[in-house]
């Protein structure tokens, strides 16, 4: 018998599973795809995530991994500069594959064990049980969906939908040492491109609301790669993300839902390695006190309700910035308000110190005094 059976090993799952392996509870992580593997993503980690992985794990060194600190940002619209930013705390560009290769070998180092390549594993609920490819069962406890956008886990807690926003990415050589974030809101529907240097390589990607029967690469994504010095994007890797539809009651008897698989991600950014770890770490606490009999697995969903909270109104104001009506009026505002702005990448973003609310607040303040 094992205590918690975690399905997915990206940082949701394997923070979950840290806390409780470090607890003196029994863990072990199920996942389809053998790793280290390959992850579509920016990479990018703000200082809120930065500040809660040493939490989590508390030596783990990031001077060992392939990363860039980046301080610059650019607002472009249509290649155009409508604002510059210097930051505060520094904007971390990690290589995911190797990220998420490192959390798991230290999730191992505190004795968990882990299951790749189970391409073909079966979960059993109602015998709380998971059958391994090899035909190996293991009994659990509780179980914890970690199993990332597309999870099946969230069927059966009771709230499946589809992710609205389909992103593109291609990593080309950083010859040139580039060191500033740009995201440009031009020719991209209800999202925006990036462009991410890293240590070596460059990320460049987009990513837009998906309307279901679109094409999945119409022509105005050829343009924009190639306007990025990327002549062939039929290789180009993609994937659905959540953006605000997340599941309000991510448990189910013995069974939660964590990260992608709850639908938690930056509603405002796309930013999802923060809410994937502190789900992670917020599941762990609440199965800690369920196994030892003091409360029901229901207590998840008032820990993580501080999420929940940021989402909404992530989701309230993210319709001024992506929705056409409203985008050229907010970007009007964004190169009329680069102090604002600041204050939103430094206090809103980067550390969550602050909310959109409380900054909106706080200009009007400004302008009335």
């Amino acid at each position: 018998m094992i205590d918690v059976v975690i399905i997915g090993g990206g940082p949701s799952g394997v923070s979950a599973g840290t806390v409780l392996q470090r607890k003196g509870y029994k863990t072990c992580i199920i996942d389809k795809q053998i790793f280290p593997r390959e992850k579509l993503c920016a990479g990018v980690l703000t200082a809120k995530s930065i500040k809660l992985i040493h939490h989590v794990y508390k030596d783990l060194n990031f001077g060992d991994m392939d990363m860039k600190d980046i301080y610059k940002i650019e607002l472009l619209y249509n290649s155009k500069v409508i604002g510059k930013y210097t930051v505060d705390n520094a904007y971390r560009v990690i290589n995911r594959t190797e990220f998420d290769n490192e959390l798991l070998k230290y999730y191992k180092s505190v004795g968990g064990t882990i299951y790749d390549g189970q391409k073909n594993y079966k979960i059993i609920y109602d015998k709380s049980a998971v059958v391994l490819s090899d035909g190996t069962e293991i009994s659990y406890r509780v179980l914890i969906g970690a199993d990332g956008i597309n999870s099946k886990i969230r069927s059966y807690v009771g709230r499946s939908w589809k992710a609205s926003v389909l992103c593109f990415e291609k990593f080309i050589p950083n010859l040139s040492d580039e060191d500033t974030i740009k995201i440009d809101f031009a020719g991209i529907l209800g999202g925006y491109s990036w462009r991410i240097p890293g240590k070596d390589r460059i990320g460049v990607g987009l990513g837009e609301f998906y309307i279901r029967g679109m094409k999945k690469k119409p022509a105005r994504y050829r343009r924009y790669f190639d306007s990025q010095g990327i002549r062939n994007i039929n290789n180009i890797k993609g994937a659905f993300v959540s953006f605000g539809n997340y599941v309000r009651k991510p448990v189910k008897n013995n069974v939660l839902l964590v990260g992608d698989a709850a639908g938690l991600v930056d509603a405002m950014t796309g930013e999802g390695i923060y809410f994937a770890i502190e789900s992670g770490r917020q599941a762990s606490l609440a199965i800690i006190d369920y196994l030892r009999g003091n409360v029901s697995l229901t207590t998840y969903i008032n820990r993580i309700e501080k999420i929940h909270k940021r989402m909404r109104e992530q989701s309230m104001y993210n319709k001024f910035l992506y929705v056409p009506i409203f985008q050229q009026i907010s970007l009007a505002y964004i190169r009329k308000n680069p102090q604002f702005v600041q204050r939103i990448l430094d206090h809103a973003v980067s550390t969550y110190q602050t909310g959109y609310m409380k900054e909106m607040r706080h200009k009007r303040m400004v302008r009335s005094g």
